[in-house]
């Protein structure tokens, strides 16, 4: 059978185009997604501010007394620091925090002395709270809690940074010499005890630390000019005059003196044994015949 040339293209036509519609769907089923459909632009996540794990913050309150009740209610009591914040509000000259990469290192100084002026500040850390007094005493006493737990560097740190605050500090002066005397140090042991005694001439725990100090160097002369001295200023020390008695009879000087001394302390602290311990080498010296080496002098 012939087929007429028209209605061969009646029935190859269509038969063609149904084909490429065919191999278009065929060719989609193959063809990535991505490729066929317009991308999607996501939103940006919003940046995330870092969080440091150091921080602190500061209660600045005008008088350490006021800072101390706060301090109280925070550390003791378990208040919010900021709650007691607020209530103290009307008494704080300032409230701030800040994030520093690292603190530590007595909290970082207690932040740099802070320059307190005459108010006193609370710290919030991550190590816990702290008070700040501009007459330093805080670094003196924070250096004392750590020299408790055998954390000498730190604490020697703090006392040197209360030293350049407050020179005046007689006591942080004491435990400076004490410090270098631990770790052997003669020269600086001296000056500390020196400027202590410079500072206050007439305290008698100054005059009795530092002459036994020089005993233990074998600086007898220098240890007993200390201590003469200190018993004209305190002649009802007790410490002063064991101290010299101690010395007088150790070195067989003065031995009549050395009894006086001895009567005078028993007088101001009966019943203590190093009075009679002292007053039998005497009397066993003078039984034996050892005459003194020095000479009466009182």
């Amino acid at each position: 059978m012939r087929v007429d040339g028209r209605v061969w293209a009646i029935i190859v036509l269509p038969a063609a185009f149904l084909l490429l519609a065919g191999c278009a769907n065929i060719r989609a089923l193959f063809t990535p997604r991505e490729q066929t459909e317009p991308v999607r632009q996501s939103k940006p996540a919003p940046d995330k501010k870092a969080q440091d794990p150091h921080f602190f913050r500061v209660l600045t309150l005008p008088t350490y007394e006021i800072a101390k009740e706060a301090y109280d209610k925070t550390a003791i009591l378990g208040i919010p620091f900021r709650k007691v914040a607020r209530e103290f509000k009307d008494k704080a000259t300032a409230i701030g925090k800040a994030q520093p990469s690292e603190l530590s290192v007595g909290a970082r100084a207690e932040v740099q002395d802070l320059k307190l002026g005459g108010t006193s500040r609370i710290i919030e850390s991550d190590e816990g709270f702290s008070i700040l007094q501009k007459t330093t005493s805080a670094h003196y006493e924070r250096a004392l809690a750590l020299m408790e737990k055998k954390k000498d560097a730190a604490a020697l740190n703090l006392i040197r940074r209360d030293l350049k605050i407050n020179p005046g500090n007689v006591e942080a002066w004491l435990a400076l010499a004490k410090m270098m005397d631990e770790a052997g140090d003669l020269e600086e042991t001296l000056a500390a005890y020196r400027k202590a005694r410079e500072l206050d001439p007439g305290n008698p725990l100054v005059s009795n630390r530092y002459a036994r100090y020089l005993v233990s160097q074998y600086r007898f002369e220098e240890a007993e000019e200390i201590l003469r001295d200190a018993e004209k200023k305190s002649p009802e020390d007790a410490g002063v005059l064991l101290n010299l008695a101690s010395l007088l009879v150790y070195l067989n000087k003065e031995p009549d003196f050395a009894s006086r001394l001895i009567e005078r302390g028993s007088r101001v602290d009966p019943g203590r044994p190093a009075w009679y311990r002292l007053s039998g080498v005497i009397r066993k010296r003078r039984e034996l015949g050892i005459p003194p080496k020095g000479k009466g002098v009182n």
